[in-house]
C-alpha cells in the first residue's frame, strides 16, 4: 500500500470545492470510481501497475482545476517507483532502424551517382560526334581519286550522311534520363533531444499526415496538439488489440503521453517510430515541418 495522505486530502478538497461527487469526477475522468477513492485515501494497491498512480493522478488534478505535474514534483517522495522494464525488445528494434538508415544512405548514394554518370555519358557522347565530323572532314579534304574513279566522289560526298541520323539520337537521350528520376522528397524522422521522461523526435514529409496508435497490452495513452487540444477520442487506457488513428494534417506539434511503451505501436505514415528511452511513463514529442 502507498500512502499519500497530504496528496490525497489536497486533490479530495479540490473536487468538494468543484461541486463534484465521485461518480461526476467517474464520468469527466473516465477512471473507475474505486481507483479514485484510493487516490483519495492513498491505497493504490488496486492499481493496474504502478505507473498508473501517476496518470491517474495527473488526470484526477486537471478536472478539478489543479497542476497535476507541480503536485507530483511536490510528492515525489511519496510517489512509487516505476516497475522495471524489460530490454530484450531492443536488439530488433535497432536492427530495424539500422536498417532504415542504410536504406535511406543507399538512396542518397544512388542520387548522388546518377547526376554525374550522366554527365559523363553525355560528355562521351559529344566527343564521339566531334571525333565524327572530324573524321569525315579529314577524309572529305584527301586528294581525289583518279580520273577513272570518278564516280567515287558521288560516294564520297554522300557517305557521311547515312550515320547523322542515329547520332542526332544518341545525343538527346542523356536529356531524357532525368525524367524518370523519383519526385518529391522522402519523410525523414529525426531524434532532436531526451530530457526527463520526453524524447522529441522532428518530422520533415508530406502535409497529409496520419498517426496510428495500435496497443498489444493495456497502457494509458493520451495525445494532445500545440494548443494542448485532445487529439484522440480520450485519454484513456488502451486495451490489447485496440487501435486509434489520429488525423495530423493540420497540426504542428502532437504531445503523446504513454504508460507502457513495451505494448504500444506507434507508426507515422505507415514508417514506425521507434522509442530512443525505455521508461514508463515517457513523453513522444513530435513537431512538423511540411516538405517543399
Amino acid at each position: 500500500m502507498i500512502v499519500l495522505s497530504e496528496l490525497g486530502t489536497q486533490l479530495k478538497e479540490a473536487r468538494i470545492a468543484k461541486g463534484y461527487s465521485l461518480e461526476d469526477l467517474q464520468d469527466l475522468t473516465k477512471i473507475q470510481k474505486r481507483y479514485l477513492a484510493g487516490i483519495e485515501d492513498g491505497n493504490h494497491s488496486m492499481m493496474p501497475g504502478a505507473f498508473y498512480v501517476r496518470a491517474f493522478i495527473k488526470q484526477y488534478a486537471a478536472a478539478v482545476g489543479l497542476n497535476g505535474e507541480e503536485l507530483l514534483e511536490q510528492h515525489k517522495l511519496e510517489m512509487p517507483v516505476n516497475e522495471p522494464v524489460a530490454r530484450s525488445p531492443m536488439p530488433s528494434a535497432l536492427a530495424s532502424r539500422n536498417r532504415s538508415v542504410n536504406r535511406t544512405a543507399s538512396s542518397e548514394a544512388y542520387a548522388e551517382f546518377m547526376p554525374k554518370f550522366l554527365v559523363a555519358l553525355f560528355i562521351v557522347l559529344i566527343l564521339a560526334v566531334v571525333w565524327y565530323f572530324y573524321s569525315a572532314s579529314t577524309n572529305s579534304g584527301s586528294p581525289n581519286l583518279p580520273e577513272d574513279e570518278g564516280d567515287g566522289i558521288s560516294y564520297e560526298e554522300s557517305a557521311p550522311a547515312a550515320p547523322e541520323e542515329p547520332e542526332e539520337k544518341a545525343s538527346e537521350e542523356p536529356v531524357e534520363e532525368p525524367a524518370a528520376e523519383p519526385a518529391g522528397p522522402e519523410s525523414v524522422l529525426a531524434v532532436e533531444e531526451t530530457q526527463g521522461e520526453t524524447t522529441t523526435y522532428s518530422w520533415q514529409g508530406p502535409a497529409d499526415r496520419q498517426l496510428e496508435i495500435a496497443a498489444n497490452g493495456p497502457s494509458w495513452i493520451a495525445a494532445t496538439d500545440e494548443n494542448q487540444e485532445e487529439l484522440t477520442s480520450g485519454a484513456r487506457v488502451m486495451q490489447a488489440e485496440e487501435t486509434e488513428t489520429i488525423d495530423l494534417s493540420e497540426v504542428d506539434f502532437v504531445r503523446l503521453r504513454i504508460g507502457d511503451y513495451s505494448n504500444v505501436d506507434l507508426t507515422l505514415n505507415g514508417e514506425p517510430i521507434e522509442y530512443e528511452q525505455q521508461l514508463q511513463p515517457q513523453n513522444v514529442v513530435i513537431q512538423f515541418t511540411n516538405s517543399e
